[in-house]
């Protein structure tokens, strides 16, 4: 459906008809992406690390390389966006595909619960040899109360419900698992609801 979608899209003139097969091909790659998390998700209590596939990265390339697919959605929401890097050589051992996913997650929640016209800032750093990447939005924040189940599976604060009726309450789950294979974590901080929040990336450093 999506090759075919696209295929007449390239040919398509009618305005309406260009819009109407656009709006196929996002249900298409939302439906690719559910298809992909559901899988991970029932996997990924008995995927081994022998399954992860651990190389050398370049953890603010890598997280540059994430942001940069997601530009034109902050755009299109009129979000501003930052990095900065501590380090140019800031390296860590990990599954790239993977990697990507969980950097990918922060930054979709943050555009998805962060209202138009304020600031998105990821920042990348190092410390006792720890490899460290923060994304902090000045969004719905986080309920103090709702802190300790926010990496469980399915949960969803009502805040959150509220902006994206969408959502399965999934991707911080996989996320925290994923990390927990890297022998790493999630961590997150809020000052309350409206008050924006903090979702910090550790794992260990390599040379």
């Amino acid at each position: 459906m999506k090759w075919v979608a696209e295929t007449i899209l390239e040919k398509e003139q009618d305005p309406f008809k260009i819009e109407n097969l656009k709006n196929l091909n996002q249900s298409n790659q939302n439906l690719i992406s559910l298809t992909g998390t559901l899988i991970e998700l029932t996997d990924s209590a008995h995927t081994s690390l022998a399954a992860y596939n651990l190389e050398k990265i370049n953890v603010c390339d890598m997280t540059n390389k994430v942001l940069d697919s997601l530009k034109n959605d902050f755009h299109e929401k009129n979000l501003f966006f930052g990095i900065q890097c501590s380090d140019a050589n800031i390296f860590a051992k990990a599954d790239r595909t993977r990697l990507e996913f969980v950097i990918q997650t922060l930054l979709e929640n943050s555009i998805h619960y962060t209202p138009t016209g304020r600031n998105v800032d990821i920042e990348v750093s190092k410390s006792h040899r720890k490899a460290i990447i923060k994304v902090i939005d000045h969004g719905i924040g986080v309920d103090p109360a709702d802190i300790p189940k926010i990496f469980s599976k399915f949960f969803r604060a009502q805040n959150a419900q509220e902006m994206d009726t969408e959502g399965f309450g999934v991707g911080l789950y996989l996320a925290q698992s994923i990390m927990k294979r890297h022998k790493g974590k999630i961590d997150v901080s809020s000052a309350g609801l409206g008050q924006g929040s903090t979702f910090t990336i550790t794992l260990p450093l390599v040379k």
